[in-house]
C-alpha cells in the first residue's frame, strides 16, 4: 500500500507555518456565508444568546468526556497566554462556550465583548468569527480584528482550532481572543501556534483513553524540529486489525479495513513481543522519507486482553449458575467492558427477577471487586430519610441528626460501586442531586460547606418504565440518558428458558444453607415449572425455603409446599391435576373421584390426614370433594362404597 508517513501535511495545522492554509479564501467564503446564507447586518449587535446557569450546566453534563480531558490543556494554555492578555475559550460543537479563562484588567473588558461562559459564537449568529468559522469549516482559522463580519467584533483576534475526537467526530472549539492592539504588539502566529499544539494533544490524550483496552501505537517523526508535528496514534486489537487511527493518518488512509502490518510494515507479534521486552523503549520504522527517522513507541492494553468473559472468570462465585440472566457471553462480555469503563448501568426487569444478585455479580467480575459494594433501596426509604441515607449528614444539620454526623451511602461507596434499586421511586428533588454527583464527582452532606470527592460506579436498577414517567414529568429526562447508556433486561422467571433447571439450582441452594439433603419429587418440579412467578425468584426461593423447613422426611412433595402456593398452581394447571393427585396415579378404572373416596376412607373421612395422604392442601381437596359431588357430612361404611 501507499507509505502513509510520506510527505505528510496535517490539513491545516502545520505548526511551521504562521497562517493556516488558503486562509484569504476561507474567510471571503464564510463571509458571503453571513451574509447571503444568514442574512446578518454587519453593523447590528448580535443576539444576546447566553445560555442560563441551568442550561449551562446540563451543557456541561453532555459534554462531561471532553470537558475532563480538554479543561487541563485549556488551563496549560492560558498559563501560557493568559499574562499576554489573552482569553481563552473552549466551545462544544454548537459554538456555545463551555470554559473561560482571562485574567487581569482584560477579564472584565473580555467579559463585555461577549467572550463569556454559556455565550454562543456559531457562525450564523456571528458571522465570520474565529470559533464560527472553524466549526464551519472544520478546520483551525485566524480571524483578526475588522475580518470579523460584525463590527462589534472588529476590536479582538482570535485563534480558533477545532477539536475532533477518536472516532473523527467534531466536539468543539479551543480559542484564544486578544483585543486586536495586544495581538498586533505581540504577534498572533504565537498564540495560533500554541494554541494549535494545545489541541492536538486534547485530540491524543482523547484517543488514548478511548482506546486504553487496545495496543497504541505512537508514531514519532524526528526532523530537525522534533516537536513540530504531533504523534500519529493507531490503536489495534490482538489480531493486528486496526479499530483506530489518529485524524491526520485517517486523512491519508482513506476509509477501508486495515492491518497494522500494513501500515507500519512490522508484524503484529513483532511489534507486541518488542512492547514486552523493551516497555517504553521506541522502536525504529522503515516506514518514513529519506531525510526522516520514524520512531514507533507501544503501550500495551490497560489490562491483559480479554479472552472470555470476566463475569464468568476463574473466581468462584457466591452462588450456583442458577440465578444466571441468559444474557450470552457476548452480553457478560460488553457489560464486564461497561463497568471498569464507569459507564452507568440500568437493569431492567419484575419485581424479584435479580436484579441486585445480578448487580453484585457484576461487581464481584469487576476492577472493583475488593471495593465496597453499597446497595440501597429507593422505595424502602421514607422520603424524608432518603436525602440524608444518600449524601449523609454532619453533626447538627437538622433536628435529631446525630451529634457526630454520619456518613451517607454514596460517600461509604468511594472506590467501589453504588447499586441504587428502585430508581424510579427517588424524589425528584434528589434526582437533581444524584445528577450533580454523576457529572461531578462529588457529594454534598447536609450542613457540609465543602463537597467531598467520590470515585464510583454506578449500578440502578428498576421495575418501572423510566421513559414513560420522563414523558409525565415525573423523571429527570438528563438523569434517564446518563443512567440508561447500558440497560440490560432481566427477563421473567416464566420465560426463563432454563427455568427447570434453575428451580433445581435454587433447590440445592436453600438445601445446603439450611443443612438438609433433601430430593423433590417429579410432579413438584412439574408445578413448579408451571407457576407463572409473578413474584419471580424471590417468590421462588420463598417457596422453597418453606417446604425444605416443613419437610420431614427425604422426599419432598406437593404437601410441604405452601397451601396458598398449592391453591394456585392447581387453579392454573387442571389438566395436570386430574392425570394425577401428586403421587396417587389415577387410571382407566379409578377416577379422581375413587382416589379421593379412597383416601377419605382410609383417613376415616377426616379431611385433614386426607389431605395429606394424597399430598393437596386442605382447601384444594374441599373443592374436589365439592367437584365430584361427596358429601363430607355423609360418611358411608364399607358396605356403601366401590373401593375396598
Amino acid at each position: 500500500m501507499t507509505n502513509a508517513f510520506s510527505g505528510a501535511v496535517w490539513d491545516g495545522r502545520d505548526f511551521a507555518s504562521p497562517a493556516p492554509a488558503n486562509l484569504m479564501a476561507r474567510l471571503a467564503r464564510s463571509r458571503r456565508r453571513s451574509l447571503e446564507s444568514y442574512r446578518l447586518d454587519a453593523r447590528s449587535r448580535a443576539a444576546d444568546n447566553v445560555l442560563s446557569g441551568s442550561q449551562l450546566s446540563r451543557l456541561k453534563e453532555r459534554n462531561e468526556a471532553l470537558l475532563r480531558v480538554a479543561v487541563p490543556g485549556v488551563d496549560w494554555l492560558h498559563r501560557q497566554l493568559g499574562d499576554l492578555g489573552y482569553c481563552l475559550l473552549l466551545t462544544d460543537a454548537s459554538g456555545a462556550t463551555l470554559e473561560v479563562r482571562a485574567t487581569g484588567q482584560r477579564a472584565v473588558e473580555f467579559t463585555s465583548a461577549g467572550l463569556r461562559a454559556g455565550a454562543c459564537w456559531s457562525e450564523d449568529t456571528q458571522g465570520t468569527c474565529g470559533v464560527g468559522t472553524a466549526l464551519a469549516d472544520g478546520e483551525p482559522v485566524l480571524v483578526h480584528g475588522d475580518q470579523h463580519f460584525l463590527v462589534r467584533n472588529h476590536g479582538i483576534s482570535c485563534s480558533a482550532v477545532p477539536l475532533f475526537g477518536p472516532e473523527q467526530q467534531l466536539l468543539g472549539v479551543l480559542n484564544a481572543t486578544a483585543c486586536t492592539e495586544d495581538a498586533q504588539k505581540l504577534g498572533q502566529s504565537l498564540a495560533y501556534r500554541l494554541t494549535l499544539q494545545t489541541a492536538a494533544r486534547i485530540e491524543q490524550s482523547m484517543f488514548m483513553s478511548h482506546f486504553a483496552d487496545h495496543w497504541i501505537v505512537s508514531v514519532k517523526r524526528q526532523l530537525d524540529d522534533w516537536g513540530a508535528d504531533p504523534d500519529d496514534l493507531i490503536a489495534f486489537d490482538e489480531g493486528g486489525r486496526v479499530v483506530g487511527v489518529s485524524r491526520r493518518l485517517k486523512h491519508r488512509l482513506g476509509n477501508g479495513a486495515y492491518f497494522v502490518d500494513e501500515i507500519l510494515h512490522r508484524s503484529v507479534d513483532g511489534l507486541v513481543d518488542f512492547a514486552r521486552a523493551h516497555p517504553g523503549t521506541p522502536m525504529s520504522l522503515d516506514v518514513g522519507s529519506k531525510n526522516e527517522r520514524l520512531t514507533a513507541l507501544i503501550r500495551a492494553p490497560r489490562k491483559a486482553p480479554v479472552h472470555r468473559s470476566l463475569l464468568a472468570a476463574a473466581r468462584p462465585d457466591t452462588r450456583s449458575r442458577a440465578d444466571n440472566d441468559e444474557m450470552g457471553i457476548e452480553g457478560e462480555h460488553r457489560l464486564e467492558l461497561l463497568v471498569n469503563g464507569k459507564v452507568p448501568i440500568l437493569l431492567l426487569g419484575e419485581t424479584g427477577s435479580g436484579k441486585e444478585f445480578t448487580a453484585k455479580k457484576i461487581h464481584s467480575r469487576s476492577q472493583r471487586h475488593d471495593q465496597p459494594f453499597v446497595a440501597i433501596n429507593c422505595a424502602a426509604i421514607p422520603e424524608t430519610l432518603i436525602e440524608s441515607e444518600l449524601f449523609g449528614y454532619r453533626g447538627g444539620a437538622f433536628t435529631g441528626a446525630h451529634s457526630k454526623g454520619c456518613v451517607g451511602k454514596i460517600a461509604q461507596a468511594d472506590g467501589g460501586m453504588l447499586f441504587l434499586d428502585e430508581i424510579g421511586d427517588m424524589p425528584l428533588a434528589l434526582q437533581t442531586r444524584l445528577l450533580r454527583v454523576l457529572a461531578e464527582g462529588e457529594v454534598l452532606a447536609l450542613g457540609a460547606s465543602k463537597p467531598q470527592m467520590v470515585d464510583i460506579s454506578v449500578i440502578c436498577a428498576t421495575h418501572r418504565d423510566l421513559g414513560a414517567m420522563v414523558r409525565e414529568g415525573r423523571f429527570r429526562e438528563d438523569l434517564y440518558y446518563r443512567l440508561n447508556a447500558a440497560t440490560v433486561k432481566l427477563p421473567p422467571l416464566r420465560e426463563r428458558k432454563d427455568i427447570a433447571e434453575l428451580i433445581r439450582g435454587v433447590f440445592a441452594e436453600e438445601c445446603k444453607t439450611a443443612g438438609r439433603h433433601l430430593t423433590m419429587s417429579s410432579d413438584v418440579l412439574a408445578g413448579l415449572v408451571e407457576h407463572r412467578w409473578p413474584g419471580n425468584i424471590r417468590e421462588l426461593r420463598n417457596v422453597l425455603r418453606y417446604a425444605i423447613a416443613v419437610c420431614p422426611q427425604a422426599e419432598m412433595i406437593w404437601a410441604h409446599l405452601p397451601e396458598s402456593f398449592q391453591n394456585e398452581v392447581s387453579d392454573g394447571v387442571p389438566d395436570r391435576r386430574r392425570a394425577q393427585l401428586h403421587g396417587h396415579v389415577v387410571t382407566g378404572q379409578s377416577s379422581e373421584r375413587d382416589v379421593i373416596l379412597n383416601a377419605m376412607q382410609r383417613t376415616s373421612w377426616c379431611v385433614s390426614a386426607a389431605s395429606r395422604f394424597l399430598g393437596i392442601s386442605r382447601s384444594t381437596l374441599y373443592r374436589r370433594l365439592s367437584e365430584h359431588g361427596i358429601d363430607v357430612t355423609f360418611r358411608p361404611g364399607p358396605s356403601n362404597t366401590a373401593i375396598s
